[in-house]
């Protein structure tokens, strides 16, 4: 059986630092990760506009800034029980290929 991993990141107007999150994220595996978004707030756009070109991107609103650790949280809690392994990063975070 295939193990599923799932990434969280937590974004408050991440611009396109997103967009170069999720595309390093694709070359970085060839698992396609269920990615919650835990949006802390943006005003910029860039989660909605990630959420609706990629499939596999959930956005999941926390209803404000609720800090960095309880965002996190939030994303993790929101996740399918089928997921084995679940990485934590940054929205600024590029992945290399491989």
């Amino acid at each position: 059986m295939a193990q599923r991993l799932a990434v969280v990141t937590v974004t408050y107007s991440p611009g396109e630092h997103l967009e170069h999150f999720l595309s390093s994220l694709d070359a970085a595996t060839t698992q396609r990760p269920l990615v919650v978004l835990a949006d802390n707030g943006s005003t910029d756009g860039a989660p909605e506009a990630a959420a609706e070109r990629y499939a596999h991107v959930q956005l999941l609103r926390t209803g404000g800034n609720i800090g960095y650790g309880a965002a996190a949280n939030r994303g993790v809690a929101e996740l399918p029980v089928d997921v084995d392994w679940v990485l934590v990063a940054n929205p600024d975070v590029e992945f290399l290929p491989g």
